[in-house]
């Protein structure tokens, strides 16, 4: 049997920042969004997202998700592959 973290991603549209910080991440509060760059209050990362960037979480437990990067779109699109 092969197994692999279980990995999902969302692009930053400059709107949905509250769904990025209350219902995409887990532990996360939203600090500012003026619609190009989302802050977002963590306690560990304090992760800053510009606009068309890619949030990446990471599962670590039944309906919770941590943070695990941000990536500018280019870097997103050459170092992961969706799955169907």
């Amino acid at each position: 049997m092969f197994i692999t973290d279980r990995l999902e991603a969302i692009q930053y549209d400059g709107a949905n920042g509250q769904f990025i910080a209350t219902t995409f991440l887990s532990n996360t509060t939203l600090d500012s969004d003026d619609g190009q760059l989302l802050r977002l209050v963590d306690g560990t990362n304090d992760p800053q997202i510009r606009l068309g960037n890619w949030v990446i979480r990471r599962a670590i437990s039944v309906d919770l998700f941590q943070y695990l990067g941000t990536y500018a779109d280019a870097d997103f699109q050459a170092r992961y592959a969706p799955l169907p």
